[in-house]
């Protein structure tokens, strides 16, 4: 009886025992397989120059992505900018002109005056008494235009400059009182042949700014002095460049 008891209470505590060491075992096995083996629904590894034994794993090699050949590393794209060069913005600006510019607008055509052209050599003539004289030349002047009637360089580059600028009272660029002479035949500007002239126009004869006849200041005349001072006729003070005229007694 002692004996079948004993063996009894000997079960009860090696069972517990045995089965927890069964049910551990178990454990184990299938925690090993689930790291060896794939489950459903994952892509399998892929090995590069091992044997494919399912067994054998590399963690040191990578698994190629999608999109790149086996045995080879993905690259990055080659870049088409230059060293220096600046990528284009959209703005349409380049490296050598960084700001815009705004298009240049022509220039007027500016008219240049006319400069007298001299002579180079001496002019020499025989004077009739057995000797000759050295002058300018401009007794034989010919400045070789039609119309005109210069006497010398200077008076042909003011004639050509006056027909530039053009007449101040017809706008011609070719007036009569361009081509006026003096009583000895040379040119002799005499505005008074303008077809359009107006003697109350012609400062030399009347005040543009109060349009009495110019004059000392007396009559009824108008004068005008560079330097404010005394009206030498009536003794007013006067300032300068203003119209004065003497008041009469």
């Amino acid at each position: 009886m002692m004996n079948s008891k004993f063996f009894r209470i000997l079960a009860l505590v090696i069972a517990p025992i045995l089965i927890a060491a069964i049910i551990w075992g178990i454990a184990g096995r299938d925690s090993d397989q689930s790291t060896t083996q794939p489950t459903t629904g994952t892509t399998p590894s892929i090995q590069i120059g091992v044997p494919t034994d399912p067994d054998v794993t590399d963690p040191e090699i990578p698994i190629p992505t999608i999109g790149t050949e086996i045995g080879t590393q993905p690259t990055e794209p080659e870049s088409t900018i230059n060293p220096g060069e600046i990528p284009d913005d959209g703005s349409g600006l380049t490296p050598e002109d960084p700001k815009p510019t705004k298009p240049t607008e022509p220039k007027p055509t500016e008219v240049k005056p006319v400069e007298p052209e001299m002579p180079t050599e001496p002019h020499i003539e025989d004077n009739g008494e057995g000797g000759i004289s050295i002058g300018s030349g401009t007794a034989t002047y010919d400045c070789r235009t039609e119309g005109h009637h210069c006497d010398g360089p200077e008076t042909h580059a003011y004639i050509l400059n006056l027909e530039l600028r053009g007449c101040k009272y017809c706008d011609s660029h070719s007036c009569p009182s361009f081509y006026a002479v003096d009583e000895w035949g040379n040119t002799c500007y005499t505005p008074s042949e303008c077809p359009a002239y107006d003697v109350h126009d012609d400062p030399a004869h009347y005040c543009q700014k109060c349009g009495k006849a110019c004059g000392d200041g007396t009559n009824g005349t108008c004068v005008q002095y560079v330097n404010a001072c005394d009206c030498p006729s009536c003794g007013e003070h006067v300032d300068s460049w203003t119209c004065h005229t003497c008041k009469e007694d």
